[in-house]
């Protein structure tokens, strides 16, 4: 397991985070900032959510260290499980 991947079990969940570098071409290294995308699975291999096995979540806010990127990653996973894998509808300002 490397910096840049965690997998935690939180029954009935696992969770597995990865975070990626992006780098600026042309920049002195150190450079670029981490992004952290999560996936959900249930540890008794039952569908998530409605039927799907797996739950994604992506790519979120750009941070300057992996384990910040790390907590946004968790965090958003929270609220996905909080909200039961619930997102928020968009609704048009459009008339019908």
């Amino acid at each position: 397991m490397t910096t840049l991947h965690k997998e935690v079990e939180v029954p009935p969940y696992k969770i597995v985070i990865d975070a990626e570098r992006e780098y600026r071409p042309g920049a002195p290294d150190p450079n670029g900032c981490y992004y952290a995308r999560a996936m959900i699975t249930r540890l008794d291999g039952e569908p998530v959510y409605k039927n799907f096995v797996t739950y994604q979540i992506e790519r979120g806010d750009a941070f300057g260290d992996p384990q910040r990127a790390f907590r946004d990653a968790e965090e958003r996973v929270r609220e996905a499980i909080a909200n039961r894998f619930r997102t928020t509808e968009l609704t048009s300002s459009l008339p019908p």
